[in-house]
């Protein structure tokens, strides 16, 4: 099969295709390439980099928004459950 075939066949409900979730990420990636193309200079490349990433890690599954939320605020402690519990 071509890429052209499976490309068409991600819209249908037949068997074969590309996963949502990937044809997800690829369309987020074009817009991305867009945008760095017209609006990105060098004095603010990582943060764009890091927003990048994020949202194609999100669209792919690989990191959800709790992982995100925690890699912000810390790790969450449960030193007050495991103290209750004893």
């Amino acid at each position: 099969m071509s890429i052209v075939e499976n490309l068409l066949k991600s819209f249908t409900t037949e068997k074969g295709g590309f996963a949502a979730r990937k044809l997800t990420a690829f369309a987020l990636m074009i817009c991305i390439a867009y945008i760095h193309f017209k609006f990105v200079d060098i004095t603010i490349a990582v943060e764009v980099l890091i927003v990048d990433l994020s949202g194609v890690l999100l669209c792919l599954g690989l990191v959800t928004a709790s992982n995100i939320i925690e890699l912000k605020n810390g790790p969450k402690n449960d030193n007050n459950a495991t103290n209750e519990q004893l």
